[in-house]
């Protein structure tokens, strides 16, 4: 714990999609709800249990900007999750009888992205800690059956799809377990599936209510139920190669194969192996990430509980020795060098240089680069860049029926949402919070940068119609944008689905909006949308 709270410590950052979290938070405790525009409905965040335990932790301290709280806050869930999981792993092979040597413990701490994202102001933190509490708990049920025991664990083990909604799949696997090591009487059962579905079930009601959709809107724009192999192969090739991660997992997997040979409770020994496997292979479908190494920490904390310390013998002894040295050889001088191509950035490399800080941990080593934003931003107006030779900030009338008292177009949805005020909107040009963005028909490329909001759509969904459309020959906006295009991509917004989706986001909420929404979520939740404002007319309004 002290180790990993000291090198978390001395590599903390945050990035911009933390401050997207950030955003969110603000506009909760602003009294506006868990949106990220007023007025416009959609779940940009893909932790609901990190979202709102900022927003409680921003309600407590008395501060709306939690970006400083956030790393602070993971790097605490950080220590205290290997605090868990280590003491489960020594419980699980004889408690303080035995003496302990580390193994799986050295080969996370070797693995400097395990120091990097103990911070990050993302979720990763809560991630470890609900991780290590599941295994905490599933070590405990073998000595602790009692009902009231069985149905807490499955509680605790339940909350998963609201960490991330892929840990639904390690969630599950755990919950499994427990069933099988605590052959609990049926009403015992009856309570813990109750209690392991009570949030999650009600949370995916309200979000199917609320916004319209089933899964949170980043899922929408990373295309997350289509296949991409080639690209998840390279994605975890991408982390194991910098720090030669063979030669742990190959120590440890003959660390674990000996400590089956001489248990009975392989249940309790495989279920992290088993989740963690799995995890692998979803992460290996879906095609990874674009941040180095984030999406896999996870499949690796599971992969090595089991032997995070084992039972001190002469073998296990020399393999730590050997993991020692490679800890401390990879924690030197491991380092991942992105290369072009490849789609995989070095996040805290990327903010270190970009925001000038060593250490980036607050809204403020963000924000001088993008100051230009609060002086063009004015109210009535809608303000957006004009690609072009001078790539000039171009301002039209807003429509009047937008709620937001002014709108700014945010390449960087963080950073450019905690600029502004919670009555200012902005528009995710990436479309991780805008509901149409997130619809393109797009081929992901980079996920969550690969659904680019054309100037056409943006002008159609948001300036007023009265206000001429710029001329093609003006050098601050794209030549291709011309009326006819933005009356297609207006017309579009009318008809169909896209009605329906526009409504669902931002007509008022009431009794009879939330049961529409509930019942078209699945439907709504399946539409997609052509990039080209012709065809999108042609295929929602009818027009040939």
């Amino acid at each position: 714990m002290v180790l990993i709270a000291i090198l978390g410590y001395l590599t903390r950052w945050i990035c911009d999609d933390a401050l997207i979290f950030t955003r969110i938070v603000q506009e909760i405790l602003a009294g506006n709800g868990p949106v990220y525009n007023i007025g416009e409905r959609a779940e940009a965040s893909t932790s609901t249990l990190w979202q709102w335990l900022l927003a409680f932790a921003g309600f407590v301290f008395g501060q709306s900007d939690t970006s400083a709280l956030s790393w602070m806050l993971g790097l605490l869930l950080t220590a205290a999750g290997f605090g868990f999981a280590v003491s489960a792993t020594s419980r699980l092979h004889g408690g303080h009888v035995a003496a302990m040597v580390p193994a799986g413990v050295l080969a996370l701490l070797g693995v400097r992205p395990v120091w990097q994202y103990a911070t990050s102001g993302l979720e990763t933190g809560l991630n470890t800690f609900w991780m290590a509490l599941c295994w905490w708990l599933l070590v405990r049920s073998r000595e602790s059956k009692s009902p009231r025991s069985v149905v807490a664990a499955a509680f605790a083990i339940g909350l998963g799809p609201l960490v991330r909604p892929e840990q639904t799949l390690v969630a599950a696997v755990f919950l499994a377990a427990l069933w099988v090591v605590t052959k609990p009487a049926w009403r015992v059962t009856v309570a813990a599936v109750a209690a392991a579905g009570a949030l999650p079930v009600g949370y995916e009601i309200f979000r199917m209510g609320f916004y319209g959709i089933i899964v949170p809107m980043p899922a929408l724009t990373k295309n997350a139920s289509e296949s991409f192999w080639a690209r998840g192969f390279a994605y975890v090739g991408d982390f194991g190669n910098p720090y030669l991660l063979w030669l742990p997992l190959v120590l440890c997997t003959v660390l674990l194969a000996g400590l089956l040979r001489r248990r009975t409770d392989l249940v309790v020994t495989l279920t992290p192996v088993v989740a963690g496997v799995l995890s692998l292979g979803y992460l290996l479908k879906v095609g990874g990430d674009y941040m180095h190494a984030r999406m896999a920490l996870p499949i690796f904390f599971l992969l090595m509980l089991p032997v995070l310390v084992v039972p001190a013998s002469r073998k296990t002894r020399v393999v730590s020795v050997v993991l020692l040295a490679w800890a401390i050889f990879c924690g030197s001088v491991g380092q991942f060098i992105p290369q072009d191509g490849k789609l995989i950035d070095d996040e805290r490399g990327y903010y270190h240089a970009w925001t000038g800080q060593a250490w980036p941990t607050e809204s403020a080593d963000f924000t001088w680069r993008m100051q230009y934003l609060k002086t063009a931003a004015r109210p009535g107006m809608l303000t957006y860049e004009g690609p072009g030779p001078h790539q000039r900030l171009v301002t039209t009338p807003l429509r009047p029926d937008v709620p937001s008292k002014s709108m700014v177009v945010g390449i960087y949805l963080g950073t450019t949402g905690v600029m502004s005020p919670v009555d200012a909107g902005v528009v995710d040009f990436w479309g991780l919070a805008n509901p149409i963005g997130a619809r393109f028909d797009f081929p992901t490329v980079k996920p969550g940068h690969s659904k680019p909001l054309s100037n056409a759509w943006l002008l159609a969904d948001y300036a007023d119609p009265s206000a001429p459309v710029p001329s093609p020959g003006n050098f601050a906006v794209r030549a291709d944008v011309t009326a006819d295009e933005v009356a297609a991509a207006r017309h579009a917004l009318s008809c169909g689905d896209l009605a329906e989706i526009q409504r669902s986001v931002r007509e008022p909420m009431s009794p009879g909006r939330f049961w529409a929404n509930l019942t078209g979520a699945v439907h709504r939740t399946g539409v997609t949308v052509p990039p080209d404002p012709f065809a999108a007319e042609r295929t929602f309004c009818g027009h040939p």
